[in-house]
């Protein structure tokens, strides 16, 4: 799905050749936000669940359990590179947040308040080179964070995506 978003954004983008409309930009904007929020909400319902085709239900089901605000507050954290306190209780002397998991943390931050800009504040302006960037700095940050390799760091923030509320005031 998120691949399918994001060559959505591009053709948005790019769509109206002289003058971009708004309306396009915008919902390119939109389009790259959701790629990332649901390349994350599939990546921990496969950690969560499992990634055989049986097993999709299954994870289409405890998807629906993410929250946008949630999901925000932990990548808030994350992209921090420091983890509220009642978080990181337990967690081995020394953990940090691996650069990569950092700049997506941080990448669905800022596109999730790029997102309400583009939907909501009618004010704002958007260029398409700016768009375009935004883009591919996003394909960029989804591939690196998918060939991370499997990690205790990865898992736990694909879990804290929607334990977070619970974890936080622990």
């Amino acid at each position: 799905m998120h691949e399918d978003l994001l060559d959505q954004a591009d053709r948005l983008a790019k769509i109206d050749v002289k003058n971009p409309k708004q309306a396009n930009l915008r919902r390119a904007i939109s389009s790259a936000y959701y790629a990332v929020f649901h390349l994350l909400v599939d990546e921990a319902c496969r950690v969560q669940i499992g990634a055989l085709h049986n097993q999709a239900p299954f994870r289409q089901v405890l998807g629906r359990a993410f929250a946008h605000a949630v999901m925000k507050e932990a990548c808030k954290s994350f992209a921090g590179g420091t983890l509220k306190k009642g978080v990181a209780k337990g967690l081995p002397v020394g953990f940090s947040v691996p650069g990569e998991i950092r700049v997506l943390a941080d990448t669905f931050v800022e596109l999730q308040d790029s997102r309400h800009l583009a939907d909501y504040d009618l004010t704002e302006r958007f260029e398409r080179s700016d768009v375009l960037a935004l883009i591919a700095q996003v394909r960029k940050h989804i591939t690196n964070f998918k060939n991370l390799a499997p990690s205790n760091e990865k898992r736990f923030l694909l879990a804290c995506l929607w334990a977070w509320k619970e974890l936080a005031n622990r």
